[in-house]
C-alpha cells in the first residue's frame, strides 16, 4: 500500500513517539533486555552494570496507596510470609489523606523500592495534567516502580494480588526479602 509522503512524516512522528515510550516503560519494569530482543535490536542491549544506586535499593521501602478491601494486618502478614520487615511497609488509606498527600516527595526518593496502587481518587495534590496520579508516576522520569494492585479489571487491594505481586518481584530480583 502507499502513502503520502506527509501520511508517512506523521506515521514517523507516531511511531517514534510510541517506541519512546516502550523503551522507557521495559526499562521502568526491569525488562528492556526482553524488549530489545523482542524488536529484532538485542545489539543494542547496554553492556553498563547497575550502579552502586540502583543495586543498593533492592531492600528499600514498599509503599502502598488505595482504598483497602483487607484488613491492614492481612498485608503484614503476607508481607512477613515473603520475608519483608514490617518497618519496610507504609500504608496510606482514606480518601483525605489521599487526595493531599504529596506524592512529589517520592520522585527522586531512593529509600523506596516499590509503589503499589489500588483505587486511589483521580483528583489529587501532584498529579498535573495527567489523568490519574498513577499515570504521572508511571510516565514522569525519577519514580521507582509503579505497580497497579488489579482485581477483576479494577484497582483494588486484595490479599491474592498483593501475594502474587510480592513474591513475583521477589523472584524476579527487583525486590530484596
Amino acid at each position: 500500500m502507499d502513502i503520502s509522503a506527509e501520511r508517512l512524516k506523521d506515521l514517523i512522528v507516531e511511531v517514534d513517539t510510541q517506541m519512546h515510550q516502550n523503551i522507557r516503560t521495559a526499562w521502568k519494569e526491569h525488562r528492556l533486555n526482553d524488549f530489545l530482543k523482542s524488536i529484532g535490536m538485542e545489539e543494542l542491549i547496554p553492556k553498563e552494570v547497575a550502579t552502586f544506586w540502583e543495586d543498593s535499593i533492592k531492600n528499600g521501602k514498599i509503599i502502598i496507596f488505595g482504598e483497602l478491601r483487607i484488613k491492614e494486618r492481612e498485608i503484614m502478614a503476607c508481607m512477613k510470609n515473603e520475608n519483608i520487615s514490617k518497618d519496610r511497609v507504609e500504608i496510606h488509606l482514606g480518601y483525605d489523606e489521599l487526595k493531599r498527600y504529596n506524592f512529589e516527595r517520592l520522585r527522586y526518593n531512593n529509600n523506596y523500592r516499590l509503589i503499589l496502587f489500588g483505587a486511589v481518587p483521580h483528583s489529587v495534590k501532584d498529579k498535573g495534567e495527567y489523568s490519574s496520579i498513577i499515570a504521572r508516576m508511571e510516565q514522569t522520569d525519577g519514580y521507582t516502580k509503579v505497580i497497579r494492585l488489579c482485581s477483576n479489571e479494577q484497582l483494588k487491594i486484595t490479599k491474592s494480588n498483593l501475594k502474587k505481586i510480592i513474591h513475583n518481584e521477589i523472584a524476579s530480583g527487583y525486590l530484596a526479602a
